[in-house]
């Protein structure tokens, strides 16, 4: 394939065809996609801490790693103040009905959230499993399950937008449809007595509340947990509103403020959601056993996090992640790539890898028969099992993949290009990905490369092969410290216990969200704190990226919205056509705009 060059990217946008389409599109969606303009929402507006972050970082990556932190510190005081609240009381009585029922509970989210809801049914997997003394994922193997205690972890499924594939590569458009996510509550079975939490970082996402609504329809209880000011998305929001001021649904506000960087729910707002439903996950657990649970534990776990914050904030945490992100940053500028070893959270290790793609346009995790995709810069990878095990271990269960034909499309109301081009989303497809000990030479056929075995907490761990470093997350023992070579990172953190290894699960993904997003503001991909290099493949990917136009170039919405559909246009033209782009329609736009500008 070629790759775009200036002048014939240039041509392409300038094509009176394009110029034509560009600014009938453009009129179409400010006119006809109101609902997906969300500007005027917090998570969508840029963090006064962070506003200097993409020329900090490239100065001192360990500076700007610091910058990110200091808005995980705003987490803890609206912590607590929902751990008083009575919604939050709900939520855990909710758990400790299923608990003492056969009724199910399922987590619902789309993008982080979704991910975040596979997490969550995989801490409620582990509590019962380790209970029981079985090894992962053995509830879901047994036909009949005769342990009542082992029984008990299969009540708990979860639901990513777009099925578990898009664990690995998102899929698009699918999160713009209330119907997809009412799909696969059906497709689950929900049913009267039945907990739904549903989880969207904003509080908008359609495919979310599609889930809500079919939840409730099916006479299931329904929370709706989100991080914007709900009274500002009733206002605005048709969708949301329909929900939130539903008498049925039981809404938790977790509103924290803007993102680190503009718009990236991946990190506080679903930092915030796991804090809060894992902890109602443990707070249930404790009390089923008869341990002490109530206002002093919640009051321990936003203290505990705040704990964790300042933990990370030591100034020889600071180095070790600004060195990683630097190190990271200087193997993918050269060419090179990066893949992490994990076994126990390896799930984890996936949320922030998968999400680097849409996030920061990287090319996304490549199946293992396919030699003519791009290769993906970061992969993750399970050391210790087969493909088809470490998928089902991962999980502790099965994947569950969408089979959906035309017919289903069309009754959730898809586009006609979505329904003549169905997506493979099955099992089939996601067993494509070799995520087992099966080598891999392309991780290693450019040089240079990292390999990296990320070990957390108390776990030790050897290196799978001579040339795989390691990343250790929590307390230091005589075992651990120190350092034996260029790749050896450690980070200290004192961790807390938990029934479901919450504390382990939240170190992993701030580390990891903090380490990728300094790797990529080092890269140059995030400008102030808008994060430029974002693939606009949904309505409200289209409606951030006009706006980081319009705020970078001084120029008003509709105008940076038909710029926008100028570069996503002509770069279909020039894909159609056997080329190849590697930025993002948003930065085609800026650039284009910055030649263009008129001398002051």
């Amino acid at each position: 394939m070629n790759v775009t060059k200036e002048s014939e990217y240039a041509t392409f946008s300038s094509n009176p065809d394009i110029l034509r389409t560009a600014a009938q599109e453009s009129e179409r969606f400010a006119k006809d996609e109101m609902q997906f303009q969300l500007g005027h929402l917090p998570t969508e507006q840029p963090h006064p801490y962070t506003e200097r972050f993409g020329t900090l970082v490239k100065e001192n990556p360990s500076d700007g790693v610091g910058v990110l932190l200091k808005v995980d510190a705003d987490i803890p005081s609206v912590a607590r103040r929902i751990f008083v609240s009575p919604e939050y009381a709900a939520l855990v009585t909710a758990f400790d009905e299923v608990i003492n029922s056969d009724k199910r509970v399922c987590f619902s989210g789309c993008g982080s959230t979704g991910r975040l809801s596979m997490m969550l049914e995989e801490m409620w997997r582990q509590y019962w499993e380790d209970k029981a003394g079985v090894v992962p994922g053995d509830a879901a193997r047994q036909k009949d399950v005769p342990d009542p205690i082992l029984r008990k972890a299969n009540q708990a499924v979860s639901i990513m937008t777009g099925g578990d594939r898009a664990l690995i590569r998102a899929v698009e458009n699918f999160e713009d449809y209330i119907g997809c996510g009412a799909r696969q509550i059906a497709d689950l079975d929900l049913a009267d007595g039945d907990v739904l939490v549903a989880i969207s970082e904003g509080g908008e996402t359609s495919s979310v509340i599609g889930t809500a609504q079919e939840a409730l329809r099916r006479g299931c209880e329904v929370f709706f947990v989100f991080n914007n000011p709900s009274l500002l998305l009733t206002e605005s929001v048709e969708r949301s509103r329909q929900v939130i001021e539903d008498p049925r649904v039981t809404v938790l506000d977790l509103f924290t403020g803007s993102m680190a960087l503009t718009g990236s729910t991946r990190m506080q707002a679903t930092t915030m959601e796991m804090l809060i439903v894992g902890t109602a996950l443990e707070e249930s657990f404790l009390r089923y056993e008869g341990m002490p649970s109530g206002s002093s534990l919640r009051l321990s776990q936003a203290n505990c996090f705040a704990a964790l914050i300042n933990n990370m904030g030591e100034r020889k945490n600071l180095e070790v992640m600004g060195a990683l992100a630097r190190r990271e940053a200087s193997i993918y500028e050269q060419g090179g790539r990066v893949t992490y070893f994990a076994s126990r959270f390896l799930l984890d290790i996936f949320s922030d890898t998968t999400e680097r793609s849409p996030t920061f346009m990287i090319p996304p995790f490549r199946p293992a028969d396919d030699s003519t995709a791009p290769v993906s810069w970061i992969f993750a990878k399970d050391p210790t099992r087969p493909s088809g095990q470490a998928w089902f271990d991962m999980l502790r269960r099965a994947p569950r993949g969408i089979d959906w034909i035309a017919r289903d499309y069309e009754e959730m109301d898809a586009p006609a290009a979505l329904i003549d081009n169905l997506p493979s989303l099955g099992n089939d497809e996601i067993a494509r990905y070799s995520i087992g000990y099966e080598p891999d030479p392309s991780r290693t056929e450019v040089d240079p490369y990292m390999n990296l075995t990320i070990l957390v907490g108390d776990i030790v761990g050897k290196s799978v092969s001579a040339d795989t470093g390691f990343l250790r997350i929590g307390p230091v023992s005589d075992e651990t410290s120190g350092s034996s070579g260029n790749d050896e990172y450690f980070i200290t953190l004192n961790l807390e216990d938990s029934p479901i290894m919450l504390w382990h699960h939240l170190a992993v993904k701030l580390v990891m969200n903090t380490i990728s997003t300094a790797s990529m503001g080092i890269m140059g991909r995030v400008r102030g704190n808008w994060m430029v290099q974002l693939d606009p493949t949904n309505k409200k990917l289209i409606d951030r990226g006009s706006r980081i136009i319009s705020h970078l170039c001084h120029i008003d919405y509709s105008t940076a919205c038909y710029e926008l559909f100028r570069s996503i246009l002509a770069r279909e033209k020039y894909r159609a056509e056997g080329g190849y782009s590697t930025t993002s329609p948003v930065v085609d736009a800026l650039d284009r705009l910055e030649r263009t500008k008129p001398p002051d």
